[in-house]
């Protein structure tokens, strides 16, 4: 009776079915009635379909509204992600909990949510989760990022999946008359789920008017994009960029259609209504004959990305940004120490790369001052060296675009490095301030996490939740976390320190200056995506291979 009770503080006055057993709460949404679970005072309702199934005449389509059903629909259990390639032993510094678990499925528009059982200071505000992966992999089902104790911080967390690579952002000359203009998939998706957070979230005791997108990697890129799309507007009141600043030019909606008709040709077909009915796996084995042609070309890799459609993105990010498209809202943005780890380079390079890199970012006159006092005398010295130019740039990149905003806006810079595998050599590595923020380091039982990474994470998570909570992270017993100031370089460090960041500040201040406006501004560093391999994320990691064949 008690939880009964709790239950319905949290739901308020909404219709509820008394709950089957003690372990069950049940909701009933615009779709029908869903049942969730109860776990030591967390409520979860997993695998929820925001949209139909997009199978068969919906492949390549927009969302549609999820498909209804009678009775009462179980939520207890993850739903699959997206179509896509799966290493589910990890590669590189990314172990298995960080990437997409089996299995997959191309019926995955669902989402997970996570709240308090015990709540009653009125509806909770809530931040939805869009998982990184370059827009061709990942799902919500990565166990790091289990939203149980970011609920018990009081706020809602809503994690989704969204349509990948050649299901996500492929398009086809014959459907650019179709709603949502045939292209952008997977970014319509996710304004898809924002809509349905909108119109149901109420129901799970969530404040509607309070929600925060939030995004690392391909999902802070995401982020980044959603804050400057007008189909977007009025959905979220708060965004979170966890290292997700990245401006390379985007290819336009003809390169899409591209994508589009390499498939036609590869599979054989004369129109999009057979390719439409073509089994899931025959379509991706259509990839293995290497990148269709208009793939996005990051720096040399073939990337099946978000384009300008000339709806969701009407422009290029840059012309967007100047014509401040950018919605003025609380922002929190920042980056990794080690986002240079998606590049090879990050871990070999030669004294003679690195003073010309030095050039390339300050030019030739002060490359020389960029690297003063820095010893190019060996290998491992120039490595140095090189991260170290990775580093500035990132930095530099993140502050010239909060700079940039005109709401109030936290910028950080996360140092603390994982323990486990290749803790010396990946360092801060690209998605390692996920567990800690998420607090999910049970996530990671291998790890030899001690009392400092708790600690880290325990603060770390209630950063996020009170963002989520007012548009500041600041609270009671926490470092204080300036708010960034337009014309200054400020940065608060997060990880081995809580403080504002105060390394190097002579080398920031002269790549800031020279810093390129524009296409160009990247946290992953200057040239960090630059050729490699055919299969770039599988077996480009010094020592990967090893540790795989474990």
């Amino acid at each position: 009776m008690r939880l009964f009770l709790s239950l319905a503080l949290l739901f308020g006055t909404l219709p509820l079915a008394p709950p089957a057993t003690a372990e069950e709460a049940v909701v009933k949404i615009e779709s029908g009635e869903l049942a969730g679970t109860v776990d030591h005072d967390v409520i979860r309702f997993l695998g929820v379909p925001y949209a139909a199934p997009p199978v068969g005449e919906r492949r390549w389509a927009a969302p549609q509204a999820a498909l209804p059903w009678s009775g009462r629909r179980a939520a207890k259990t993850q739903g699959p992600g997206c179509m896509q390639a799966i290493t589910p032993d990890g590669f590189g510094p990314w172990t298995r909990e960080y990437v997409a678990p089996p299995p997959v499925s191309e019926d995955c528009l669902t989402l997970d949510i996570w709240a308090p059982a015990h709540h009653d200071a009125g509806p909770l505000p809530v931040m939805l989760w869009i998982h990184g992966g370059a827009f061709m992999s990942g799902s919500n089902a990565v166990p790091i990022y289990d939203g149980t104790e970011l609920a018990r911080q009081g706020i809602m967390v809503v994690s989704i999946n969204y349509r990948l690579g050649v299901f996500g952002f492929s398009a086809f000359r014959d459907l650019a008359g179709e709603p949502g203009g045939g292209a952008n998939f997977g970014l319509q998706d996710m304004i898809a789920a924002l809509g349905w957070t909108q119109r149901n979230i109420a129901a799970f005791g969530g404040d509607p008017e309070r929600v925060t997108i939030a995004g690392q990697s391909a999902g802070g890129m995401a982020v980044q994009m959603l804050l400057l799309s007008p189909q977007a507007e009025g959905l979220f009141a708060r965004a979170i960029v966890q290292s997700g600043i990245v401006e390379t030019p985007l290819p336009d909606r003809a390169e899409a259609d591209r994508r589009g008709a390499d498939l036609l040709a590869r599979a054989g077909l004369s129109d999009t209504a057979a390719l439409r009915q073509l089994p899931a796996d025959r379509v991706m084995a259509l990839l293995d004959a290497g990148p269709l042609a208009g793939a996005g070309d990051v720096g040399g890799l073939p990337l099946l990305g978000p384009v300008v459609d000339g709806s969701i993105l009407p422009d290029q990010i840059e012309a967007l940004e100047a014509a401040g498209g950018r919605q003025v809202i609380p922002v929190m943005a920042g980056l990794n120490a080690d986002e240079g780890v998606l590049n090879p380079a990050y871990f070999h390079t030669t004294p003679a790369e690195v003073r010309a890199r030095a050039s390339h970012m300050v030019g030739e006159a002060d490359a020389d001052i960029l690297l003063a006092g820095t010893p190019l005398d060996s290998e491992a010295a120039a490595r140095a060296a090189g991260q170290r130019l990775t580093r500035l740039y990132g930095l530099a990149s993140l502050i010239d675009w909060a700079r940039a905003h005109r709401g109030p806006i936290f910028t950080y810079y996360y140092t603390h490095p994982e323990p486990g595998p290749g803790k010396d050599m990946f360092g801060a590595f690209h998605s390692a301030e996920i567990p800690y923020v998420f607090n999910s380091l049970k996530a990671s039982p291998d790890r030899p996490f001690d009392d400092r990474d708790h600690l880290i994470a325990a603060r770390m998570s209630r950063l996020w939740a009170n963002f989520v909570k007012s548009g500041d992270p600041n609270g009671a017993d926490l470092p204080h976390w300036p708010l960034f100031a337009k014309g200054s370089a400020d940065v608060m460090e997060l990880g081995t320190h809580f403080a504002p960041y105060q390394d190097d500040r002579a080398g920031l201040a002269l790549v800031l200056d020279r810093l390129p406006k524009g296409p160009g501004r990247s946290v992953f560093g200057i040239d960090s995506f630059a050729r490699r391999a055919e299969h770039p994320m599988t077996d480009a990691w010094p020592g990967d291979s090893d540790r795989r064949a474990e």
